[in-house]
C-alpha cells in the first residue's frame, strides 16, 4: 500500500490537521438520541466536535424542562472548561420559543459574552437559515404536543415570517422515538406550492435520512440539526461534505459563497 498518495487524501489530510482543527461544541439533553449522530455526519472532516450534555432532571414534564434548561445552558457550557471552541450551539429547539425571536437573541448575546465565543441557539440557526434563505413563508413541522407547537408558530410569526402551513407528526411529544418512516410519510402533507421553506423544528426528532433524496419536495428542509451544523460551518469556515449538501443544496451553495 501507498502510504505516500494516501497521505494527499482529503480524509488522511483532515486526520493530520486533527489537533489545529476548528473545535465545535454541542448542549444537548441528556437523552436526545439524534443532535450527535445528525450533526456528525453533516459535519464529518474539518472540525473536532465536543459534547456537554445537560443533567437529568427527573421527575418532571417536558413544560418543566424546558422552562428549567434556559438556567443549565451557562453552566454547560462551563463544563468544557478551558477548550477553545470556535463555535458551540445550543441543540435545543423548544425551550427558545416562549422567549419570542428577540428573546432568543439575547439569550444567544448573554451565553456568547459569557463564553467568549460564538454561541448560538438552535431556533436562532434556523432563523438565520431561513433569512439567508430568503425564505418567508414556512410549513411548521412539529412533533411536539398542541402547546409548544403553539409557542413555536407565535415565535416564527414575529420573526417576521409567514405560517402557510403546519403538520403535526405527533399528538403527544415523542420525538426521540420517531421512526424515519413516520417522518417521510408526514413529509408528504406538505404543499410545497405555499411554502417558501419547511422548518423541522426539534433536535431529538430523526430528520436526516427522511430528507436526503426528496425529488418530491423542490422547497428546503430546514431542520433544527441541520441548520445548527451550517451556522456552525459558518462561523468557523468549514467546507460542506456530500450528505450535508445532499440534505440541503441551497445552505451549501450559502457555506461555499463564504
Amino acid at each position: 500500500m501507498n502510504t505516500s498518495s494516501l497521505a494527499t487524501s482529503d480524509i488522511f489530510s483532515d486526520l493530520e490537521n486533527l489537533a489545529t482543527l476548528p473545535a465545535l461544541g454541542l448542549v444537548v439533553p441528556p437523552s436526545n438520541p439524534t443532535v450527535e449522530p445528525e450533526i456528525a455526519r453533516l459535519i464529518p472532516t474539518g472540525a473536532r466536535q465536543f459534547v456537554s450534555r445537560l443533567s437529568v432532571m427527573p421527575d418532571t414534564t417536558l413544560e418543566q424542562r424546558n422552562r428549567a434548561y434556559i438556567a443549565a445552558y451557562a453552566p454547560a457550557i462551563q463544563a468544557f472548561g478551558s477548550l477553545k471552541l470556535s463555535a458551540i450551539t445550543i441543540g435545543l429547539t423548544g425551550p427558545s420559543y416562549r422567549f419570542g425571536p428577540q428573546g432568543d437573541a439575547r439569550l444567544a448575546a448573554d451565553l456568547s459574552a459569557k463564553a467568549a465565543t460564538y454561541v448560538e441557539t438552535a431556533s436562532g440557526a434556523i432563523r438565520a437559515a431561513l433569512a439567508a434563505l430568503k425564505a418567508k413563508r414556512i410549513c411548521l413541522f412539529s412533533p411536539y404536543p398542541q402547546w409548544l407547537t403553539d409557542e413555536a408558530a407565535s415565535y416564527w410569526t414575529a420573526a417576521g415570517f409567514e405560517i402557510a402551513q403546519v403538520i403535526k407528526v405527533s399528538e403527544v411529544f415523542r420525538a426521540y422515538e420517531l421512526t424515519v418512516d413516520e417522518v417521510r410519510e408526514a413529509l408528504r402533507g406538505v404543499d410545497a406550492s405555499r411554502c417558501d421553506a419547511i422548518v423541522m423544528s426539534g433536535t431529538g426528532m430523526i430528520t436526516l435520512p427522511a430528507m436526503i433524496g426528496r425529488a418530491d419536495i423542490a422547497i428546503p428542509m430546514l431542520s433544527s440539526n441541520l441548520c445548527c451544523a451550517w451556522w456552525m460551518m459558518k462561523a468557523a469556515n468549514i467546507a460542506p461534505g456530500a450528505i450535508f449538501s445532499a440534505a440541503s443544496p441551497g445552505l451549501a451553495r450559502d457555506l461555499a459563497q463564504g
